[in-house]
């Protein structure tokens, strides 16, 4: 019996004036879940047709601002809790939660804030769709902090860690696993974003940032037979990295794929 591999995209597109791009990327990875955001409502809805005609849908999810989806179209897919900054489904097939996320930008919030807020979105998982031991979670897309950073790894933040072994356990939360942390391999611009000294303090050298990542439950790390993360440099018409320019090109960001197996 083959399993199947499941693929989720995360890309905030900086407001993307042609279609195109998610075409290409849609035809050229297949998803089963591409998340979007800086990006209207009704230009999705506009595309629809469009994107019926390549075996997908812009996925209606309202409640959440600042995360769109498209799907596949034969995907069943049901709609959980939806807020401003993060898009919540169900994949009954799998017994999957996945979370796709825009968080609040460090340009306007001090570490502190984001700090607060990392942790009181991680206590709204925790409560509304379960513990980390007990539940498939996948989350995707901008948090706008480093893997690194504070706020991602302590425990008055999210509690995520880079170790496949953490069972920790500390006001009565579990830690969840950041994948995002095998990208630090590549020997070449280390990041989905390029932005300088998000800090604003001027011994922060960082330019490269991986604000866009993937954290998953334990249950989930447990369960998966299979799991790769990577960034789509380019696609069968574009380029979105220009390797010998070192730079990013259609958006200010770079896509963020996750594929798995059960």
């Amino acid at each position: 019996m083959t399993t199947k591999c499941w693929k989720s995209i995360y890309w905030n597109t900086h407001k993307l004036e042609s279609v195109e791009p998610i075409l290409d990327i849609l035809e050229t990875e297949e998803p089963d879940l591409f998340f979007l955001s800086e990006i209207e409502e009704d230009f999705l809805d506009k595309n629809q047709h469009t994107l019926i005609k390549i075996g997908f849908e812009h996925f209606l999810n309202p409640g959440c601002e600042r995360v769109k989806i498209i799907k596949r179209k034969t995907l069943a897919l049901d709609l959980h809790k939806q807020t401003r900054y993060y898009t919540t489904v169900y994949i009954k097939e799998i017994n999957l939660f996945i979370l796709s996320v825009h968080l609040p930008s460090q340009m306007f919030n001090h570490e502190r804030t984001l700090r607060e807020f990392l942790k009181k979105f991680r206590d709204e998982i925790d409560n509304k769709v379960g513990s980390s031991l007990r539940k498939r979670v996948l989350i995707i897309g901008d948090f706008n902090i480093n893997p690194y950073e504070g706020p991602m790894i302590d425990k008055d933040g999210f509690l995520a860690t880079n170790s496949y072994n953490a069972r920790i356990r500390i006001d009565e939360r579990n830690t969840y696993f950041n994948p995002t942390w095998q990208l630090y391999n590549r020997g070449y611009f280390p990041g989905t974003k390029y932005f300088p000294r998000p800090s604003g303090f001027s011994f922060d050298i960082t330019e490269f940032h991986f604000l866009d990542q993937v954290v998953v439950s334990q249950k989930f790390q447990k369960e998966a037979k299979a799991t790769e993360i990577s960034i789509i440099e380019s696609t069968m018409k574009f380029s979105f990295f220009n390797k010998a320019k070192n730079k990013i090109e259609q958006s200010d960001h770079l896509p963020l794929m996750y594929k798995f197996k059960f």
